[in-house]
């Protein structure tokens, strides 16, 4: 309820003016195996909380905050809410994105749709750690780390080339802190076909992992039976079969499959 959120919304803010929570969020909070975010989603999106009372939060711990780091934290923070207000004011002007892409020529994308790598993705075993780690996250709890987020919409788009929707629906069922525009425009920017002005971009799951859980302390965390792997092997995926026991086999080449999103991709018609 409202006087929790709030309640959790004066620890992490206030907590930020002397090196807490959010004067510490700056890099943590990309590491999804530590507890470097607000947690505030749910109650934002479900209005508990309000993005004003977010912002207004924030601004007070920045008028308080004692050194450059700490108001770096605050800043992210901020720039992560307009983000969010940004969504909201999106689909508001452009309901049309309710629908399908902000950008015509996606309309017309040749997407594959293969019902069992969708469902090897769903439920977490596409045999790239980082990514079924993610998807057990949001199976188990309702929730996903973002960077994780963004892992997960990378690879089913542009590694197994299933329509962005079909992931946006799975989320929007699945998610405790699901909030359509949020969902939406977080998809679109992975698909690229929404308002972001860079054209193309893929995520690499091994290097994702490398840079934000280098010690697979998250890896380890959603997939326990990998847990006796090599850090190496986890965030790389290149699990030797009689480590791999019963863990699947990666389900796709990233090589190869990010080859092919970008032909697909360069063939779409511009304008």
């Amino acid at each position: 309820g409202e006087a929790a959120a709030m309640a959790q919304l004066q620890a992490f803010a206030e907590g930020g003016v002397n090196g807490g929570p959010l004067a510490a969020s700056e890099p943590g909070r990309n590491l999804p195996g530590e507890a470097g975010t607000s947690a505030l989603s749910a109650a934002l999106s479900v209005g508990t909380l309000s993005p004003r009372q977010a912002w207004a939060a924030a601004r007070g711990a920045r008028a308080l905050a004692r050194s450059a780091e700490a108001l770096t934290s605050i800043g992210v923070w901020e720039q992560e809410l307009a983000w969010r207000e940004f969504y909201q004011q999106a689909l508001f002007h452009f309901p049309e994105l309710a629908e399908g892409p902000y950008r015509p020529q996606w309309k017309v994308f040749p997407w594959e749709n293969d019902p069992e790598r969708l469902r090897a993705w769903r439920e977490g075993c596409t045999g790239f750690p980082i990514v079924d780690a993610a998807m057990r996250q949001l199976n188990t709890s309702g929730w996903m780390h973002n960077r994780c987020r963004m892992i997960v919409a990378s690879f089913l788009v542009k590694d197994l080339i299933c329509d962005w929707r079909q992931g946006e629906q799975v989320f929007m069922q699945r998610l405790v802190d699901g909030d359509l525009a949020a969902n939406n425009g977080g998809w679109q920017w992975s698909a690229s076909s929404g308002m972001d002005p860079r054209p193309l971009r893929i995520f690499n799951p091994a290097t994702q992992a490398s840079k934000f859980d280098p010690e697979a302390t998250y890896i380890r965390r959603w997939l326990p039976e990998l847990a006796h792997v090599a850090t190496a092997d986890l965030i790389s995926g290149a699990i030797g079969p009689l480590e791999r026991r019963d863990y699947p086999e990666p389900i796709v080449s990233h090589k190869v499959q990010q080859a092919r999103f970008k032909a697909l991709h360069a063939a779409l018609p511009r304008g």
